[in-house]
């Protein structure tokens, strides 16, 4: 199949299998296809385990630093108006995790962004954006339901580059001479 057709039907096969299972699935699909994304984006098609440590390493990092964030913004010690908290603290986050980018192990900026939008998208449930849910063990916590759903987006990512590279690979010679 030609590469092109092989990303297609790869990515065509892939899509329907996440939204399918994840219907019955108690876990964030957009975050899975965050990670999905993310795993190309530090090079899976090369580098397949490295780049799913990374997706994790970089995501669940933009997870955390949402969570501090939410926290900080909940706790809001100065008594500030939210107009100015919120910007405030969504600047210092975003500060946090660009002084972290200069360390290698984080150094995919945008990979950590993403982490960082996939908490926001989880807590703009309502009931989620709460401090009692925040720092409770439960499935509507975003640091306990997040990151499984990372690395099942990751591994949905690894699976896509096998899928391409097999469909993408040229037919068995089958020893017959035409």
């Amino acid at each position: 199949m030609k590469p092109l057709s092989a990303l297609v039907c790869a990515n065509v096969m892939l899509a329907i299998a996440m939204t399918f299972s994840m219907q019955s699935a108690p876990l964030p699909m957009w975050s899975m296809v965050i990670a999905w994304a993310a795993f190309f984006h530090l090079g899976g098609m090369q580098h397949a385990p490295s780049a799913l440590l990374a997706v994790l390493a970089h995501a669940v990092f933009g997870v955390l630093a949402g969570w501090l964030a939410a926290l900080a913004i909940l706790a809001n010690p100065t008594a500030l108006p939210g107009t100015v908290w919120v910007p405030l603290v969504v600047g210092a986050a975003v500060g946090l995790m660009s002084a972290a980018s200069g360390w290698s192990r984080l150094a995919v900026l945008p990979v950590c962004v993403y982490g960082f939008a996939a908490n926001w998208a989880f807590l703009d449930v309502p009931g989620r954006f709460d401090p009692a849910v925040l720092t409770a063990l439960r499935a509507d916590n975003v640091l306990v339901a997040l990151p499984p759903a990372l690395l099942i987006g990751g591994l949905f990512g690894w699976a896509n580059a096998r899928l391409i590279v097999r469909l993408s690979a040229p037919a068995a010679d089958s020893g017959r001479t035409a």
